[in-house]
């Protein structure tokens, strides 16, 4: 596989297929992140059916109320809006700074952390209205040679 080209998009946001020239199939980099057999993948959370708290993991019992019942799988996104962020001015090497690191609560419940992209961090604010982009980790591959997806935000509008 030509590195960088596993991740890219042919589907519409909160669905994407990961192109993959070798069939194999792609790696969650996150938690949250569903990849079908088909390629496709999502964002998922898991719902306390008691409490309707929701989370990215599955656990044995609701981390809000304590129930035991087994959590179920519900779609979050692709659509959000910021709750926090943080500009990160120091990286690992090969990272450009500044970037935004934004705490971002997803429609369906699920509040994740990810990179901020598209925007100028000093034009962040509460509230700004975001899209979950699922897409390939940097060129990541794992031993075996399957490449990691993962996700970030961008500002509504503004595409991946």
């Amino acid at each position: 596989m030509e590195r960088g080209m596993q991740g890219r998009i042919e589907a519409p946001v909160g669905r994407r297929t990961l192109v993959q020239s070798d069939k194999t199939q792609a790696q969650p980099a996150h938690k949250a992140i569903r990849v079908a057999a088909d390629g496709s993948a999502v964002i998922e959370g898991r719902k306390c059916v008691d409490c309707g708290a929701v989370v990215a993991d599955a656990t044995m019992a609701c981390r809000a109320c304590g129930s035991r019942t087994p959590l179920e799988a519900v779609r979050a996104g692709p659509g959000g809006k910021v709750f926090s962020w943080s500009v990160i001015h120091r990286s690992y090497p090969g990272i450009p700074v500044p970037f935004v690191s934004a705490i971002v609560d997803l429609d369906g419940g699920l509040t994740l952390k990810g990179t901020l992209r598209g925007i100028a961090p000093e034009a962040v604010h509460p509230d700004l209205a975001v899209e979950a982009v699922i897409d390939d980790a940097g060129g990541i591959l794992d031993k075996e040679g399957r490449p990691y997806v993962g996700f970030h935000f961008v500002p509504k509008g503004v595409g991946q």
